[in-house]
């Protein structure tokens, strides 16, 4: 099984997520996309087995002999709930604003590396001079080189190709330049257009398929 398809898996068994009922699909197909837009929230969020409230913060107390058994604090230290028979192990949980802020700031940290690397680009590829002032003009530009006779690009086990590619795809997506000197850029952006038109066309005849579905339903 692939990578995705297990993450897929861990996170429908992890929740509980089931396809079997009707309500139960919807459920499931709803939680889903809303993790697909909020990639940073937590995949697995605890339950208490005694109030069956959703352990967000301080400590979870975990039982490793019973199967998917977590105690919040309130009810471990409240008497007037029976004791567990197995020794329960504190778990820290994770504060779910602090990881948002670290994350937040690491997005912004990735965005501004790409830009200068994007800037980068563009400069290494319109620079003529051998004995250019810029420190990484003429790195970028042996890069250029590599990308171009690199023999493990194809399968893709260089991770040089790699990272020069998602570079030239995210400026190729982003270029309004007529006769851009970024490598590959047009190409890029000829493929970008020819998947455009074809989503264009499936759009239209799902359209045309739903209208005409419509009109034989009406009569």
């Amino acid at each position: 099984r692939d990578a995705p398809g297990q993450a897929f898996l861990n996170l429908c068994q992890g929740n509980h997520y089931q396809f079997d009922q009707l309500r139960r699909a919807k459920h499931t197909s709803m939680m889903v996309l809303w993790h697909l837009h909020n990639r940073d929230a937590p995949k697995f969020v605890q339950q208490c087995a005694v109030c069956s409230r959703e352990i967000l913060q301080g400590y979870r107390y975990h039982c490793n002999t019973c199967t998917d058994y977590d105690v919040c604090h309130e009810c471990l230290t409240n008497p007037n709930v029976p004791r567990h028979p197995h020794n329960l192990t504190p778990l820290a949980v994770a504060n779910n604003e602090q990881k948002t802020q670290q994350t937040d700031a690491q997005r912004r940290e990735r965005q501004r590396n790409i830009q200068l690397h994007l800037q980068l680009l563009k400069h290494a590829a319109a620079c003529t001079n051998p004995s250019c002032h810029s420190a990484n003009c003429n790195k970028m530009k042996g890069i250029f080189q590599h990308a171009k006779k690199c023999q493990n690009r194809a399968n893709g086990q260089c991770h040089v190709c790699k990272r020069i590619w998602m570079l030239f795809q995210i400026h190729a997506r982003q270029c309004k330049e007529p006769n851009c000197k970024v490598p590959n850029c047009n190409t890029i952006r000829e493929k970008l257009r020819q998947l455009t038109k074809q989503q264009q066309a499936m759009d239209d005849r799902r359209r045309l398929e739903m209208n005409r579905a419509y009109r034989v339903g009406a009569r």
